[in-house]
């Protein structure tokens, strides 16, 4: 498979998993539990629409903030594939700033505030139909260790392609 260029002129199929594998909790379609949200770009930013169900409850009426999280991590770490890197989460912050009813279709969306070869800062934000804001994070993100890409290519080896790795 040929990556997408590093000038963000990207095919926007890249920033979603169509490989056999598809199981990330919050991107795959393949994972039967997961949000299944796929992403698209506006301008620089990586964003999706997530309407959100009953499966998504916190305390009763309200999404969980948990995955409030983990989708401002998800779509925060997909900014990276504009640079065909991939990268895991070293830290990352968030501040809720209001409850988001169950059945709101939000907005979630991420950009990057920094890309170097060994880091990337990236924010997030989650947004109700009318703007308001529900959270906001920022996240550091880095490449993946490469003792971590072997062990996840002992778990998928399908993922050797996507690194490089003969594994």
């Amino acid at each position: 498979m040929e990556g997408p260029p590093t000038d963000h002129g990207l095919d926007e199929a890249w920033l979603n998993d169509f490989t056999e594998y598809q199981r990330n909790f919050v991107h795959g379609l393949r994972n039967p539990t997961g949000l299944h949200l796929q992403y698209r770009l506006d301008g620089d930013h990586v964003f999706t629409t997530w309407p959100t169900t009953e499966d998504h409850a916190g305390f009763p009426g309200f999404v969980h903030g948990g995955l409030i999280a983990a989708a401002l991590d998800d779509v925060m770490g997909r900014c990276s594939v504009l640079h065909r890197r991939w990268v895991v989460t070293a830290r990352m912050q968030t501040r809720f700033r209001d409850a988001a009813p169950i059945g709101a279709v939000l907005r979630v969306e991420g950009w990057i505030t920094r890309f170097t070869r060994r880091v990337m800062t990236a924010e997030s934000r989650i947004t109700q139909e009318d703007g308001s804001v529900v959270a906001d994070a920022t996240g550091t993100y880095l490449p993946i260790p490469a003792g971590l890409v072997e062990r996840m290519v002992d778990s998928w080896p399908g993922f050797a392609e996507f690194t490089g790795d003969d594994a």
